[in-house]
């Protein structure tokens, strides 16, 4: 029996819905820069290990982002069957062998805060290229099968 890890469609229509306010907001943190001091509390820190005080809205953002995104990529289909799992399967390591040569090559060509600032983005590279190449394929599957 195959298990099958993919969340509900309906999913993903909550996962465009949580994209719109996290993606603004995690480009806010990216490109400002500043804290929201309404949202600094007590939090646990490894590094410097013990109790500082901490904006969340960093942590919340990239979360947030990161949760739609998940839920994005990964919901079922309504007519989700082999082919289109074979579809998914080929976007994702089309994706993940993409964003890891980009990574690489910004490795070596990005320094200093650029680069953290790269990274920052690259955290969800996989995610981003991975909904648009399956996007874009399933399209041109379904609309091969409709001809």
């Amino acid at each position: 029996m195959r298990k099958n890890y993919l969340f509900p469609t309906t999913f993903r229509k909550i996962g465009w819905c949580l994209f719109v306010p996290f993606a603004i907001t995690s480009f806010i943190c990216l490109f400002d820069g500043s804290n929201e001091d309404w949202l600094k509390v007590n939090a646990l820190s490894v590094i410097p290990w013990g109790i500082i005080k901490n904006s969340l809205f960093d942590e919340l953002s990239m979360i947030g982002l990161t949760v739609s995104l998940l839920f994005i990529a990964f919901s079922k289909e309504k007519d989700e069957d082999e082919c289109i799992a074979n579809i998914r399967s080929n976007s994702l390591i089309w994706a993940t062998i993409t964003a890891y040569s980009l990574l690489i090559v910004c490795t070596m060509l990005i320094y200093d805060m650029h680069y953290l600032n790269f990274v920052f983005i690259d955290l969800f590279m996989i995610l981003f290229l991975f909904i648009i190449k399956y996007n874009i394929e399933l399209y041109k599957f379904r609309r091969s099968n409709n001809d």
